[in-house]
């Protein structure tokens, strides 16, 4: 691999290097203990007006609980759920509702042998090392510099789209290290690949590109691989929990539908990454942001194809490939909220160490994302334009005009 002329320059020298590590430190140090202060010191799980303990992770508990129970079919009943719910946390503005494959329980299954609290940091800590672990893979090909690795790794994990899911409580950071693992040179890697892209099904709607991107580069083995490990996770899925589990799931799937399409009573575009979220948070009707949506979706889907079929024997494109499919898998799906920004990070990997048009200004702009997701409560932006999907256009947009001329060097 030829030397990564920017890895050592993207911050304007050393100096500037080792400042921003030490504001992404702090910043990221304070996020994450003011969180854990709040979890132990608050009485029960609920918060006041800025809600549960753990945002999400209440599901994943009370799922789990449920699952333990024999009853985990149940929790793709919308009363039998909220009344779970309410067990734990008694209020009246939950609105969650259990709309993912019965594969997830097996994942989640262990969450309610440990007390509550304990139970989402053991869980978030869980996550964010499997994502640790796939961020370090793409930098370790990426920069040749041990410390430049190692600065890169830190600014990754004290990245607002990191740190900020310690308060969702969701699965995303490791969905998100799974989307990274089956993206990066599923020839080359293709069991690791396949492996992955099998276990983003708890997720399915951020695995879209995935089969496309395979096919195109020729990536049949992880393709294979992939296909194989969906079938039997869902296999073990429905031995476990009865073939009726497939047809609740559509029907809970059919209902979040319906619910995204409709009124967004239990999915309101608020925080939503994609074009559908902003026109509606905009008050367009839905079928008018749906239109969009799918026109938009398109477009994604034919430029991330097409580039990868055209770079299907480079490979010294391995990580804008990754960044570029990553990027596109929280537009292409009209249902992404803001804790699925983890798979941005090969974009701002890109963008920071490779050599591209935007080189000379990339770390402002990098920055200036950085700024805009730590500081958005205190700036009036979201009424204009909500900042999740601001980013999320913008890392996108910024692949494609930045793709360099010369395809040897990504």
């Amino acid at each position: 691999m030829p030397p990564i002329r920017g890895a050592n320059a993207w911050l304007g020298g050393p100096a500037r290097q080792g400042l921003l590590t030490r504001l992404a430190v702090l910043y990221g140090c304070l996020f994450l203990v003011t969180t854990l202060v709040v979890s132990v010191m608050t009485p029960g799980l609920l918060n006041g007006a800025r809600g549960v303990i753990g945002a999400d992770f209440l599901a994943f508990y009370t799922a789990s609980d449920m699952t333990l129970q024999g009853r985990a079919i149940e929790a793709y009943d919308f009363a039998a759920f909220d009344a779970a719910l309410q067990t734990s946390a008694p209020s009246d503005e939950l609105g969650m509702m259990w709309q993912y494959p019965p594969l997830m329980f097996l994942i989640i299954a262990p969450l309610a042998l440990l007390p509550y609290k304990l139970s989402f940091w053991v869980w978030m800590a869980l996550t964010a090392l499997v994502f640790a672990w796939a961020t370090m893979r793409l930098i370790r090909e990426a920069i040749d510099d041990t410390e430049v690795r190692t600065r890169a790794l830190i600014l990754v994990l004290a990245a607002p789209i990191s740190v900020g899911v310690f308060v969702n409580g969701q699965i995303s950071l490791m969905t998100a290290a799974l989307l990274m693992l089956a993206a990066n040179r599923p020839r080359r890697y293709w069991v690791i690949a396949g492996r992955a892209a099998g276990q983003v099904k708890v997720k399915p709607q951020l695995g879209l590109l995935l089969p496309l991107a395979f096919l195109v580069v020729g990536a049949w083995r992880a393709f294979g691989v992939a296909a194989v490990s969906a079938i039997l996770l869902h296999g073990l899925s429905v031995s476990l929990y009865g073939s009726e589990s497939i047809e609740v799931f559509l029907s809970a799937v059919s209902r979040l539908q319906a619910d995204v399409a409709g009124d967004g009573l239990l999915t309101p575009p608020v925080n939503m990454t994609t074009v559908f979220g902003q026109l509606r948070h905009w008050g367009l009707p839905s079928e008018v942001a749906m239109g969009a949506q799918y026109v938009t979706a398109a477009a994604v889907l034919v430029f991330v194809t097409w580039v990868w079929f055209q770079s299907r024997n480079d490979q010294e494109q391995g990580l804008y490939l990754t960044a570029l499919l990553s990027a596109g898998a929280i537009l292409v799906t009209p249902y992404a909220y803001a804790y699925e920004m983890a798979v941005l990070t090969p974009a701002g990997i890109w963008l920071a160490v490779r050599p591209n048009r935007f080189q000379s200004f990339a770390p402002l702009i990098l920055v200036s994302f950085w700024a805009l997701l730590a500081l958005r409560r205190l700036l009036p932006m979201d009424f204009i334009l909500q900042v999740p999907f601001l980013v999320a256009l913008g890392a996108f947009l910024l692949l494609i005009f930045a793709r360099p001329v010369q395809e040897g060097h990504p």
